[in-house]
């Protein structure tokens, strides 16, 4: 029988009563308008919790840090506890938060997308139930698990107990292949439909000159494995949907490896990849003007601001992904339901980091973290009823906070969450809504799907089998992108195949007890298929929310 939870989920009273609770431009205003609002009359009576961040090194210097600029004062001043934020670096979250554990001074908080490094920690006991945590102590988010019960679903592991904090979004694409339209044009090329043809692309980009400069200093494309790994039908997580079974997934990955080798050995990418170990030198590179195909995240306005400065005449479009001998699927995609958060089983005091997850997804207090503070960064437009920005430059100095609001279900805030509100003041903002839109149509495409179930939709792993996923990540990383064998083999020319690499991976798989991994998710995917979170679901939740939502 089909899940019957979808049509409750968005039909009841989530469309109705926390969209007015988020959205009205009447309701009553966020904890203050200002980052300077007063200290509680009661300090003393306060709380004191940590929470993590993740340190993206994109607070300018005289802001300050995470110990102290205008929003943690502004959470401090206007939350219901004391915070502490406990930075941690976004690209190497895992070892951070693995030696905060050892040394017994994880934060209370611990927000981490990764799904894989939350199950390790459940499966070591490290993270607290939280069922009688949100039933004693919540308000805001046990009435949002009603409305939505696919948060108490996701966020519940294997014992039947909760564990996990999540929200509620807008199905939005994630990543982008940005292309450069002028280059295209420049060299008569056509829009690249297919690998080969993306290859053929790179090429050109990469030896004629495309700048105009008379230099051989251009890059054809960035190597981002997770990427290309998508276009051959291997996602986010190492086992695929094929014949109704849920299976290891090694042909695609074969076909990519294959690829990324075609990438290098052609000379299109930048040979020192390898030390670019997040993805760095690769952005700066586009920025400045030296890489034609960039495959990543979304630029924000800073960063298209700086492209324009250093190509004036640069015109960015998005490719669509190329169809492989895989098929035709799409790059990451948002989450629309997605577990963020947990708290330490060490936590102290749950009901004040109960209290602080309320404060920071209430849809008014997250309004200040996502847009600023109302009449100074922004306003709202009479016509619209939308957000407008104030000051860009301004907001481009002060607004470096996104993280806070990690929490937040951007869904609740109606119409101000989705892509067709994007701001549209200046023309780097105009630019980046119809990138965005372009991105949402060509990736956000059930025709084209992602090729596997999102890493948070699969059960944690008994703790025993977790391990073997430890032992062999070095050498053959979960969701085929870091591990020590693909890698060599892209840059081992004819002495490594793609295919002997794929071959030695099962083997150290095989060896390490790999298969029993492949069966605990097999089993699970025979049990569940008809009532856990699918793609399907996926979908046709995004597609409901938008009906409902887009237009509140």
């Amino acid at each position: 029988m089909h899940k019957t939870w979808m049509g409750k989920m968005l039909l009841g009273t989530a469309a109705v009563a926390l969209v007015a609770a988020g959205c009205s431009n009447g309701e009553k205003k966020a904890a203050d308008s200002s980052p300077a609002a007063q200290e509680s009359a009661s300090p003393a009576a306060r709380a004191n919790i940590t929470v993590s961040i993740y340190d993206r090194n994109n607070i300018p210097p005289e802001e300050g840090t995470w110990d102290k600029n205008r929003w943690v004062d502004w959470v401090n001043a206007n939350g219901p506890v004391n915070v502490k934020y406990v930075p941690v670096p976004r690209s190497e979250s895992l070892p951070k938060f693995n030696a905060l554990f050892a040394t017994a001074s994880a934060p209370d908080l611990i927000l981490e997308y990764d799904s894989r490094y939350r199950n390790g920690w459940f499966s070591q006991g490290l993270l607290m139930p939280l069922d009688n945590v949100v039933e004693k102590y919540s308000t805001t988010y046990k009435e949002l698990m009603k409305q939505f019960p696919q948060l108490k679903k996701l966020g519940t592991k294997s014992d039947g107990k909760l564990y996990e904090i999540g929200r509620v979004s807008p199905l939005v694409a994630n990543h982008r292949m940005y292309i450069r339209q002028d280059w295209l044009d420049k060299l008569q090329l056509k829009m690249p439909e297919t690998t080969e043809e993306l290859l053929e692309v790179a090429k050109a980009f990469a030896t004629r000159d495309p700048d105009g400069n008379s230099k051989n200093d251009t890059f054809g494309i960035n190597m981002n494995s997770g990427f290309i790994n998508h276009m051959f039908g291997h996602g986010e997580v190492d086992w695929v949907v094929r014949d109704g079974k849920l299976v290891h997934e090694w042909e695609g990955l074969q076909a990519s490896i294959d690829f990324q080798k075609q990438l290098f050995d052609a000379g299109v990418v930048d040979k020192d990849f390898l030390t670019d170990k997040n993805g760095e030198k690769a952005k700066q590179d586009f920025l400045s003007g030296k890489l034609g195909i960039y495959m990543y995240q979304a630029i924000n306005e800073k960063d298209y601001d700086t492209f324009k400065k250093n190509s004036p005449n640069g015109v960015l479009a998005i490719a669509p992904m190329p169809k492989s001998k895989m098929g035709q699927f799409s790059p990451i995609i948002g989450s629309p339901i997605q577990m963020v958060g947990a708290i330490n089983a060490g936590a102290k005091n749950p009901e004040a980091v109960m209290k602080y997850i309320d404060f920071m997804i209430d849809p008014q207090n997250a309004k200040v973290i996502k847009y600023g503070i109302e009449g100074t960064h922004w306003r709202v437009d009479s016509a619209t009823g939308l957000p407008v920005t104030i000051d860009a430059e301004k907001n481009k100095k002060e607004l470096y906070n996104d993280d806070l609001g990690m929490m937040a279900s951007s869904l609740l805030l109606g119409k101000w969450a989705f892509t067709s509100s994007m701001p549209e003041t200046n023309e780097s903002q105009k630019a980046l809504k119809q990138l965005a839109l372009k991105a949402d149509e060509l990736y956000v495409n059930k025709e084209r799907p992602i090729p596997t179930l999102k890493p948070e939709y699969l059960p944690a792993l008994p703790e025993d089998l977790n391990l073997i996923i430890k032992n062999v990540e070095t050498q053959i990383s979960p969701n085929g992108s870091k591990g020590d064998v693909w890698l060599k083999a892209v840059v081992s020319g004819n002495s490594y195949t793609a295919e002997q690499a794929v071959k030695d991976g099962r083997d150290i798989w095989e060896k390490a007890g790999g298969k029993k991994v492949d069966e605990f998710y097999a089993k699970w995917y025979d049990e569940n298929k008809d009532t856990a979170f699918m793609l399907k679901d996926l979908y046709e939740f995004g597609e409901q929310a938008q009906k409902l939502y887009e237009n509140k």
